[in-house]
């Protein structure tokens, strides 16, 4: 394997690592002290799911990562986005609304999960969080609230 993914890896992994220990970051991923250390000394190269775990750390796509690694693009740009964003339908850009909803202010339900999964692990039976997005009906748009029987 060529060094320059080696070493870009190497600092890549050191990045979403962050401040927390080698063990900390280990136990997180499910490897064990010494894998990381590989990763991190250029020795050893993590399985596509830790990969992909180590992506998401940074706040990438694993296809980003793995594209950086090789140092082949800059990148998704904020640009990328918009221009993705422009010509998508509806319903995919609904969902995005979703998750950009969710990300952005939990719902209480989502919250609660949390919580529980801190405290207990069991799961609240809560009422669906109200959707903001219309949803496509025989009678036209109307919202989901709406659409409830």
């Amino acid at each position: 394997m060529d060094e320059g993914v080696l070493s870009r890896l190497a600092v890549a992994v050191q990045e979403a690592r962050g401040d927390r220990s080698q063990r900390e970051f280990a136990l997180m991923l499910k490897v064990s002290q010494s894998t990381v250390q590989q990763w991190e000394n250029g020795k050893n190269v993590p399985s596509l799911e830790n990969l992909e775990k180590i992506a998401l750390m940074k706040g990438m796509l694993v296809e980003d990562f793995v594209a950086y690694l090789y140092n082949r693009t800059g990148g998704i740009t904020s640009k990328d986005i918009l221009d993705r964003i422009k010509v998508m339908p509806s319903r995919d850009f609904g969902e995005i609304l979703h998750v950009i909803g969710d990300r952005l202010a939990p719902s209480e339900e989502t919250k609660q999960v949390k919580k529980n999964v801190k405290g207990n692990g069991k799961k609240p039976k809560a009422e669906k969080p109200l959707r903001l997005v219309p949803e496509q009906s025989r009678d036209g748009l109307r919202s989901k609230q709406e659409a409830r029987p």
